[in-house]
């Protein structure tokens, strides 16, 4: 996966409640979506005690009023020790203003050594 660190959403963030720092997209908007992916996925070690992680993609013109574009179903406790993924690398949807952050809710408090690493990334082609 290749990584920029301006396209980086969460850079080691602990499994709670809250927003990730939101990316600027400038003025591209829709036309990253069809050439890019987001990601979250919890990264060195494992986590304890919560139950469930959501994560909802939001967009914004103004970076401060946001509307939720993709809520994915909730990622649990066991799944997350498993493979890490809280949500698999997704192409970005249509609808995408200037910026874009990931929101977390975390139903318990989660504990342990993982940390949230969430970006967006080039798109895999699974023709090549």
């Amino acid at each position: 996966m290749i990584l920029d660190d301006l396209l980086m959403f969460s850079k080691g963030a602990d499994l709670a409640t809250g927003n990730s720092t939101a990316v600027d997209l400038k003025d591209c908007g829709d036309d990253l979506s069809r050439r890019l992916s987001y990601y979250a996925k919890v990264e060195g070690g494992a986590v304890a005690d919560g139950t469930t992680l959501t994560v909802a993609l939001q967009t914004s013109a103004d970076n401060s009023t946001w509307s939720t574009l993709v809520t994915h179903p909730a990622a649990a406790l066991a799944a997350i020790n498993a493979n890490g993924w809280i949500v698999p690398p997704t192409p970005l949807p249509s609808g995408l203003k200037r910026y874009v952050r990931l929101s977390y809710t975390a139903s318990g408090t989660f504990t342990g050594t993982g940390k949230i690493h969430a970006g967006i990334t080039p798109s895999v082609d699974k023709g090549l």
